[in-house]
């Protein structure tokens, strides 16, 4: 029986190590493919910075501690500025047993951040997909903004304190091109426009963040940048 337990112990460490490898080697490529990437495209790449720790508003920021900006990403995508970069924070679970002996455990909470230029600081927006849970709380915190397409309304939540900025923003054109994007999720933070992904993205998944943002921003109405130029 000791024996028997000494090779399950053996053989789960043995698992632990191989599990940490390959995630380190996965981590290793994709950083590769990040630095190559830029490279390519004329980009800045940083391994870390922790400048855009505190940059923007909202989830997932200024939650949790330990939080850092790694794998950063800097340069233009159609004319326009942008920052790409991985962001993480941490947070401490803590248990007790039935001894009443409490252990803690530390959680990481990956995230990857896409920020496009603006040029102007404009009304906060945020479009979300719509769930149950978002309309729960839209009808019961928030009160989102309703249009008259329904199909809209069921698709996605919006918040905007600027009633009139989001019906100038999201007009019948960029309603249909978002329905056509039902996993479209975005937000207006300051002179930014940010797509934030759970997890940490691939280039793949980056230049999909790029092009959707690039193009909700090639979809305003220039009305709306003249205002913005005024203010």
């Amino acid at each position: 029986m000791g024996n028997g337990i000494v090779v399950l112990v053996v053989v789960g460490l043995a698992l632990m190590g191989t599990v940490t490898y390959l995630s380190w080697l996965s981590a290793k490529r994709r950083r590769e493919a990040l630095q190559a990437v830029a490279a390519q495209r004329g980009w800045r790449y940083a391994a870390r910075d922790d400048a855009w720790v505190d940059a923007f508003d909202g989830e997932p920021f200024g939650t949790g501690h330990s939080r850092r900006a790694t794998n950063v990403l800097r340069g233009e995508y159609d004319g326009r500025g942008f920052v790409a970069f991985d962001y993480v924070y941490s947070t401490t679970e803590s248990s007790t047993d039935a001894q009443g002996r409490t252990t803690s455990r530390e959680q990481s909470h990956p995230f990857t951040v896409i920020a496009v230029d603006t040029g102007f600081v404009l009304p906060s927006l945020h479009v979300t997909p719509e769930t149950f849970f978002a309309r729960t709380v839209g009808r019961l915190v928030i009160r989102d903004i309703q249009f008259e397409s329904e199909e809209f309304n069921r698709a996605f939540t919006l918040q905007c304190p600027d009633r009139k900025f989001a019906f100038d923003v999201l007009h019948p054109r960029m309603m249909e091109f978002l329905l056509a994007h039902r996993d479209a999720a975005f937000r207006f933070d300051r002179g930014h426009v940010l797509a934030v992904r759970e997890g940490r993205a691939s280039v793949a998944q980056i230049d999909d963040s790029l092009a959707l943002v690039d193009a909700v921003l090639d979809r305003i109405p220039e009305f709306v940048w003249r205002d913005a130029r005024g203010a």
